[in-house]
């Protein structure tokens, strides 16, 4: 580029020009032609023709000295490739503050190499080292880099310091900020052509602040190719830093997995000595480093007798240029436990084909025997099992092809037990069933979608009891496993469900003990609060109106004073029994307490529930149950009624409680009479003591 402490920058004029400052007019005064071509001796004309062969002489030897620079750049960057290498194992800090020095020392030899156009006025290519530097090695690495030039330019001083500060500021600081923006990702050739383009065109800014005084004007003819120029080298540089990246990675790379890697790896001369070895190699002959081991022979790291055998069997092994597969071995460690080694060995060959060595990569195998020993244990004791075992086991792939069944899978099912033998489809065995009729339930009509249906659910979860011709109860229990194929466990279960059906019976036994009054055979305490809790919640759920009628026996405690209280069950069990005739299959009855019943009216109106009220006191009188207590001389009841409607709705609690006060006025009326009580949502009475 052209600078003024830059790129050795200035102007367009060498070393030979360094004396008064001359210029280019854009466009040349015009001439008489007379004067010009008339025949006579003009020395203006004469002067500029003789200025201009001595510039076209001068810029020759300029491009000389830029191509030079720009050789310089090309060297010192190949001499990065060759340091690069040494510097592994360093810390990274290292590696960058080394890789500044060296673009820094090319741009110190790219100064030294420079044009200089006018004095302090220089042409060079440093700004692309250092930019390069600044886009690979960040800060640190552009300051170091950044160092060398800084340190000449001052130096040397001239018109073109400042501009040629600038410049280097200008390279370090994109190469910076290029770093910068790319972060921690790779960077890309196209990002490395643009960055490049980027640097030559920064060649601007130093130019446009050099004086007047200081470098000619510049001719645009000259000022492009310069900037090409400093494209040119800095995408070298950066194409050649960025592919010496790129491979010192893929081999730390081979070298890191090599390294570290579980298996053995080692190579091996014609003379059977270790050339190189990795890490697990040298650990298990007891070598701190893989290096230990170089020159050294299997009689080294083995004893005398296996030593012999590899020896001979790698001295065959070049001779016929055969390779080795899976030689397993049984070897002791270093410790004295057996284990097991896989080993595959191969010629190497050079460029004329000749055995020059040979790689082996060993594999400790010892883990892999242990697990196939396990493996055949587990597998004859799975025989045994499945032989000793009741139920059925079969498994089905994943197109529904039995591929395993044991004994007791196909006796469970006597009449398609031949067809059910690995190989067989799960369809043609489903078919046999709905021909022979094995299995109790399957739709008439629909046996096709039945079999179908089966097929579909072989590789879902789930359970399943059948029924056989024979009275037989199978539990099918269905498992899919993570390889496709499905696990099907076959269970006799008809004694069991033979034991359920007798629990079902004694559990719906006991459940009607537990809700039922044994006395009076009606719903007890317990079922009387489930059924209303029911009705009302139903009743909540739409327009209906239900009724609840609280009765309770007049002045039973006189009566059961006066006849006993075998004679109290007795009269107590013929109102339970009058209840049960007035009331429809729909309606509740229950035993609410002592001598109090309860009767639930669901769809019942006030009016309607008043008229059953009063045709249970009518059928309890009808009974002329004497009572010489009672002033009417029999058994009589009384009953209130409670109603809970849309415009009116309880709840169970509340419904009882406008019952009970209804009832209580039944009773102070005089007994044997029927109340209704006030439809009150918020009704809440105060219990009174009732007289008996």
């Amino acid at each position: 580029m052209v600078r003024g402490v830059g790129v050795r920058q200035g102007g367009i004029f060498p070393a030979p020009f360094a004396g008064p400052r001359l210029r280019f007019a854009r466009h040349p005064p015009r001439r008489n032609r007379a004067t010009t071509l008339g025949g006579g001796f003009n020395p203006e004309t004469t002067f500029q023709v003789l200025l201009m062969a001595r510039l076209r002489s001068g810029i020759g030897a300029m491009w000389q000295h830029l191509t030079a620079n720009l050789v310089a750049v090309a060297l010192f960057v190949s001499g990065w490739n060759y340091v690069q290498p040494w510097l592994e194992g360093r810390s990274q800090k290292f590696r960058l503050l080394a890789f500044g020095c060296i673009m820094g020392w090319g741009a110190l030899a790219s100064m030294l190499l420079a044009v200089e156009v006018k004095p302090g006025v220089l042409l060079d290519l440093r700004t692309s080292l250092v930019a390069t530097a600044g886009l690979f090695a960040g800060a640190p690495g552009a300051l170091v880099a950044a160092a060398f030039p800084l340190g000449y330019r001052i130096a040397i001083g001239g018109h073109g310091l400042t501009a040629g500060l600038i410049g280097i500021a200008v390279a370090f600081a994109a190469g910076v900020l290029a770093n910068r923006l790319i972060g921690r990702r790779q960077t890309r050739a196209w990002q490395v052509l643009v960055f490049a383009v980027c640097v030559g065109l920064s060649g601007l800014v130093p130019m446009s602040v050099l004086p007047q005084t200081a470098a000619p004007d510049i001719d645009v003819h000259l000022v492009l190719p310069l900037i090409a120029l400093n494209i040119a080298a800095t995408a070298v540089a950066g194409l050649v830093v960025l592919h010496t990246q790129l491979v010192a990675k893929e081999r730390d790379l081979l070298r890191a997995a090599v390294a570290q890697a579980p298996d053995f790896y080692y190579v091996k001369n014609a003379r059977g000595q270790f050339v190189a070895v990795n890490q697990t190699v040298a650990a298990h002959n007891g070598y701190a480093h893989p290096m230990q081991m170089t020159g050294k022979t299997d009689f080294d790291v083995a004893d005398a007798a296996r030593a012999r055998i590899l020896s001979g069997l790698e001295q065959r092994m070049l001779k016929s240029g055969e390779g080795i597969a899976d030689f397993e071995e049984q070897v002791p460690d270093l410790k004295g436990n057996l284990r097991w080694f896989s080993t595959s060995k191969t010629p190497l060959r050079d460029a004329d084909g000749n055995v020059i060595g040979l790689v082996g990569v060993t594999r400790d195998i010892t883990a892999q025997k242990q697990l196939e020993q396990t493996l055949l244990e587990a597998k004859n004791q799975l025989s045994y099992a499945l032989s000793e075992m009741s139920d059925g086991l079969a498994m089905f792939d994943a197109e529904g092809v039995l591929v395993f069944c044991n004994q007791q899978y196909r006796e469970l099912f006597p009449l398609t037990g031949d067809l059910r033998v690995p190989g067989t489809r799960l369809r043609d065995i489903l078919e046999a069933v709905t021909v022979t009729g094995e299995q109790v339930g399957i739709p008439k009509g629909h046996e096709r979608e039945w079999i179908d249906n089966v097929v579909g659910a072989l590789h879902v979860p789930g359970e399943q009891q059948i029924k056989l011709f024979d009275g037989h109860w199978l539990m099918l229990r269905t498992r899919p496993t993570q390889a496709g194929l499905a696990l099907v466990v076959v269970s006799d279960i008809t004694e069991i469900k033979s034991t359920e059906g007798e629990l079902t019976t004694l559990s719906n036994q006991l459940a009607q003990l537990a809700n039922t009054d044994p006395l009076l055979g009606l719903g007890n305490r317990r079922a009387f609060d489930q059924a209303l809790a029911g009705v009302v919640t139903d009743a909540s759920q739409s327009d209906r109106e239900i009724a609840l009628l609280l009765i309770d026996v007049d002045f039973f405690k006189a009566y059961n004073d006066h006849y006993g209280h075998l004679a109290g069950d007795e009269c107590l069990r013929q109102i339970a029994d009058c209840l049960r005739q007035r009331t429809r299959a729909g309606d509740f009855v229950a035993r609410y307490g002592g001598e109090e019943f309860a009767v639930i009216l669901p769809e019942a109106s006030a009016a309607g529930a008043m008229r059953v009220a009063d045709n249970l006191r009518a059928a309890v009188r009808e009974r002329a149950l004497e009572h010489a207590r009672s002033e009417r001389k029999v058994v009589t009841i009384s009953v209130g009624v409670a109603v809970s409607s849309p415009t009116a709705r309880h709840n169970p609690t509340s419904l009882i409680l406008q019952a009970d006060k209804a009832l209580y006025a039944a009773k102070a009326a005089g007994r044997d009479a029927t109340r209704l009580a006030e439809p009150d949502v918020g009704f809440q009475p105060i219990p009174l003591p009732r007289k008996a």
